[in-house]
């Protein structure tokens, strides 16, 4: 008859350290999962911080603009040339406020093209100037570096041409550019009428 073999002794103690082993690797375990989780949430965190930035900009580049409601020009004392340009402009539907001391406005009269950029009166070369004729609440208070138009308000806007080396003849075309500093830019395409027989005429 086989003898049964003798049960192993165990020593006090050894259970335990193996134990304490497995906890270690296991406590490892977490403190590195929760460090790639913090990674993963500030990751998640900082692209929807650039995806809600990219939205807003997306969405300030598609709304905000300005629309021209009228544009007519004054000619000189023999009624021969148009000497200045006015343009009664306001925002577009859904526009944002726009200053127009940020606006550039491109003019090319097929002869002569300028920039032109905001300056008080608008007399001097390579400006225009612009006045409020409706101004809805919130009223503004233009200043030399605060021209801003909300929505409602109606702006005029003048652009010397003589100043700027320029005139407008009969039946010539004239084509403006109008760009704020964010938005879609407004193109308006002008023709003088053949004959010129008042000292402003409405160009079309």
């Amino acid at each position: 008859m086989d003898k049964l073999p003798k049960p192993r002794k165990v020593r006090m103690g050894e259970d335990a350290e193996m134990g304490v082993g497995t906890l270690l690797i296991f406590i490892a375990m977490i403190l590195v999962a929760a460090v790639a989780a913090g990674v993963l949430v500030q990751t998640a965190y900082q692209l929807q911080q650039q995806a809600e930035a990219t939205g807003d900009q997306a969405l300030m580049e598609i709304s905000t603009g300005l629309k021209t409601l009228a544009a007519y020009g004054m000619t000189d004392s023999n009624l021969t040339v148009i000497t200045d340009l006015y343009l009664k402009v306001s925002l577009s539907a859904g526009s944002p406020v726009i200053n127009l001391v940020h606006v550039v406005i491109e003019i090319s009269t097929g002869d002569v093209d300028d920039s032109l950029v905001f300056g008080v009166n608008g007399s001097a070369a390579g400006t225009f100037g612009a006045s409020q004729i409706r101004d809805t609440f919130p009223t503004n208070i233009w200043s030399s570096t605060d021209v801003g138009l909300t929505q409602g308000d109606i702006a005029l806007v003048h652009i010397d041409l003589a100043t700027n080396n320029m005139t407008l003849v009969t039946q010539q075309v004239a084509n403006l550019l109008l760009i704020p500093k964010h938005g879609i830019p407004t193109y308006v395409d002008l023709v003088t009428p053949s004959v010129y027989s008042n000292a402003y005429e409405i160009l079309t």
